[in-house]
């Protein structure tokens, strides 16, 4: 009876895991909108905030089976080399011959985090993702 109990259990956690982490486990690709973005300079001792104009041209795609990003500040897309998730985030990181970045979205909310650097700088994006739908 105890066995039947602890598999019981087992499966219910592994359920509420899988509840928890809504769609944003890799499976599907996401649409991430960024909400703001702060221009990091190396001469300047603190990071310019800016605000998006139109949110509709700050949308970013993820795509975890092409292991690619789509994203309206470049018009290469971003190649994803290593991509891994824990507990709490998908973590994707990546670069070409002129940049390095790094991102977080949250498993439980799809908040994202981006962190892009070049010769020059930096950027942060925060932004919010949601699945596409299947």
């Amino acid at each position: 009876m105890r066995t039947f109990q602890i598999t019981l259990a087992t499966l219910a956690i592994s359920f509420a895991t899988a509840a928890a982490s809504g769609d944003f486990d890799g499976a599907v690709p996401l649409t991430c909108t960024v909400k703001q973005i702060h221009d990091c300079l190396a001469a300047k001792s603190s990071c310019a905030l800016t605000v998006p104009e139109n949110t509709s041209t700050s949308i970013v795609g993820i795509d975890f089976a092409k292991k690619q990003i789509r994203s309206p500040y470049r018009k290469a897309l971003l190649p994803v080399l290593i991509a891994t998730t824990n507990p709490d985030s998908l973590v994707l990181q990546g670069g070409d011959q002129f940049i390095a970045w790094s991102g977080l979205v949250d498993r439980k909310t799809g908040a994202l985090t981006v962190a892009l650097a070049d010769r020059e700088g930096a950027y942060v994006y925060f932004g919010t993702c949601v699945a596409e739908k299947k």
